[in-house]
C-alpha cells in the first residue's frame, strides 16, 4: 500500500511520539531519506527528552532534522479551553515555512483514527492548513502506529504516550515556571511510574496515569516525596 502517492517529498511534524515516528518510518520506507524531513518544536511546553527522543528517530532513520520554536497566541496562555488549537496553529504554521524554504511538497503529522474519539481542538488546524495525515487516511490506528514504530531499531529511543505539559495546568495562566515544575517532576517519576500525569491546579497537584495503576502504600510515598517539593498538597485520581 502506498500511503505517499501524490508526494515525492514530505516533511513530518515530528514530536518523538509514537504516531508521527510511524509517518517517518513511513515516508522513508516509501520515498527515501533524501526526499523527507522531520521538524521538532522546542517550546517550553514539550518535555525535553521527547525533544531527544525526536532527534534520535530522526538520526536513526536517516533524515534531515529541524528544529524550531513558534509564538502562540495569547489564548494559549490564558489557558482557554481550546489552548491546543492556538498552540498547533503556531507549530503547523512554522512547519509550512519550514517546508516552503526547503522545497518540500507536503507537512504531514501523526494523526490517526482513534484521534477521532477524543476532543482534539488542535485537530482542526489540519484541514485549515492542509496537512496530510497518513494513518488517518489508511484508517489506522494506535496499534498499528506501535507496530510500525517498533521497526526503528534504536534501543535509546523511548517511547511514552504523552501529552504536552501545557495540558497538566489545569486553574490558572500557563508560564514557564509552571512547565519548568512539571517537567522537572515527572522527569524524576516518569520512567519508574510510566504514563504519570502531574496536574497543576495551583497550590494542589493531582497525580494520574494514562493508563490505570494499582499504587502500594510506598508507591505514594515515593511519589508525594518528590511533588511535595513543588506543591503545598498532594491528591492521586484517575486519569
Amino acid at each position: 500500500m502506498k500511503y505517499f502517492k501524490n508526494y515525492k517529498s514530505c516533511i513530518v511534524a515530528l514530536s518523538g511520539g509514537i504516531d508521527s515516528a510511524a509517518v517517518l518510518k513511513l515516508a522513508v520506507d516509501e520515498m527515501g531519506a533524501d526526499n523527507v524531513a522531520a521538524a521538532t518544536c522546542i517550546n517550553s511546553h514539550v518535555f525535553n527528552y521527547e525533544i531527544k527522543n525526536a532527534e534520535l528517530i530522526a538520526n536513526t532513520l536517516g533524515v534531515k532534522w529541524y528544529t524550531f520554536t513558534s509564538t502562540p497566541s495569547e489564548e494559549f496562555f490564558e489557558n482557554v479551553a481550546d489552548k491546543c488549537y492556538y498552540c498547533k496553529k503556531s507549530v503547523i504554521a512554522e512547519i509550512f515555512k519550514i517546508a516552503e524554504k526547503y522545497g518540500y511538497q507536503a507537512v504531514c503529522d501523526g494523526s490517526n483514527k482513534d484521534d477521532l474519539d477524543d476532543y482534539r481542538p488542535g485537530m482542526k488546524i489540519l484541514n485549515e492548513y492542509g496537512v496530510f495525515s497518513p494513518l488517518l487516511e489508511a484508517e489506522m490506528g494506535k496499534k498499528d502506529a506501535e507496530t510500525i514504530a517498533g521497526k526503528i531499531c534504536n534501543a535509546e529511543i523511548f517511547f511514552n504516550t504523552e501529552s504536552c505539559a501545557a495540558t497538566r495546568i489545569k486553574t490558572g495562566r500557563i508560564t514557564e515556571a509552571r512547565l519548568e515544575k512539571i517537567e522537572k517532576i515527572e522527569d524524576k517519576l516518569r520512567y519508574n511510574y510510566p504514563g504519570i500525569r502531574v496536574r497543576d491546579y495551583g497550590e494542589t497537584a493531582k497525580i494520574e496515569f494514562k493508563i490505570i495503576k494499582h499504587l502500594t502504600r510506598l508507591d505514594r510515598e515515593i511519589i508525594e516525596n518528590v511533588v511535595r517539593k513543588f506543591f503545598e498538597n498532594v491528591e492521586f485520581g484517575d486519569s
